[in-house]
């Protein structure tokens, strides 16, 4: 088995001997691409469109601004700069609020970005192509749901943590989820030009930077003092994490299989009548979207954005 319960395996192999069978398997796990760094909160799919100092000398301004006001209603009782003050910090922190959100300015500009054609697009250009999708010599198994002829998997489990996250929503809910284990591959793949019925080879294999756009379902979420399944108590002993029944956790899962429909942005690459698409040398700037209020961003690394939506079950929850 592979890390992270990918079990993954080799388009049509055969059953070899122990040798052949271990230097295939280290083979298949050198091809992987492990993006479990691409999980967590410092890892998002796109970094906010402003540092993180400005924001907090944004907000340092806008202390200042309702301190003087409230001197001011204090001293004049004229509550005028006051209110003004109010209004622009909240004016203010909805618009970095609105675009801190993780892939809300790449997934604007993915779904606004028309569609090429590998008949048309020339060598080395910047291309979305959107069609199906088929597997190439790595084929990844999902960790939990166990679904095969998959070329991205991405498993991750949520605790309830932070100070006063269970008083919110003391039921069942949890106002801030930690995440405390992560599995997420990718492999190399074909995409076929829904346009053009060409196919190309996405080199999202070992080592490739890829920003995968793909939502996760809730496959479980478990209360306290609630008995959880055998399937998710030896699927967390497999990894040696913790099945206490006290805790509250959440499991998410999502996964591109072979058949959906998926966008793909990154350069094309046509030599020797091989046409992949390849990860962009340079982070790319998605610009300006200015009747959505988003500030321009950066990518690197080829963008995997699914438009076959029929597997993601919104508000799913099971044990």
């Amino acid at each position: 088995m592979l890390p992270g319960g990918e079990d993954g395996k080799r388009r049509g192999a055969t059953a070899p001997a122990d040798d052949e069978a271990e230097v295939e398997a280290g083979a298949t796990a050198a091809s992987l691409n492990d993006l479990c760094a691409t999980a967590g909160d410092a890892g998002a799919p796109v970094p906010a469109p402003f540092p993180r100092a400005a924001a907090l000398a944004v907000a340092a301004l806008l202390a200042v601004g309702i301190g003087l006001g409230a001197l001011v209603l204090a001293f004049v009782r004229s509550p005028v700069l006051l209110v003004l003050a109010l209004l622009l910090s909240a004016a203010v922190s909805a618009f970095l609020l609105w675009n801190a959100a993780s892939g809300r300015v790449l997934r604007r500009f993915v779904d606004g970005l028309p569609a090429s054609s590998l008949r048309v697009a020339a060598d080395g250009q910047l291309v979305k192509i959107t069609g199906s999708v088929s597997c190439g010599d790595i084929l990844l198994i999902s960790s939990y749901e166990k679904v095969e002829n998959c070329v991205y998997t991405s498993t991750l489990l949520r605790k309830c943590g932070g100070w006063g996250s269970e008083v919110a929503n003391p039921v069942n809910n949890c106002s801030r989820w930690k995440l405390t284990h992560a599995e997420r591959f990718a492999a190399d793949f074909y995409i076929t030009d829904a346009k053009s019925g060409k196919r190309a080879l996405v080199k999202a294999g070992y080592r490739t930077k890829v920003v995968p756009l793909i939502d996760e379902n809730v496959l479980v979420s478990t209360s306290r003092n609630i008995e959880l399944s055998s399937t998710l108590k030896c699927w967390l002993e497999e990894r040696n994490l913790s099945s206490e029944e006290a805790q509250i956790i959440r499991l998410e899962e999502g996964y591109i299989r072979e058949g959906m429909r998926l966008s793909v942005i990154g350069i094309l690459s046509k030599k020797n009548e091989d046409i992949m698409i390849l990860p962009p040398r340079e982070p790319i700037s998605t610009g300006c979207v200015l009747l959505s209020f988003l500030l321009p961003a950066y990518f690197d690394g080829i963008v995997l954005r699914l438009v076959d939506k029929s597997y993601f079950i919104p508000n799913s929850g099971i044990s």
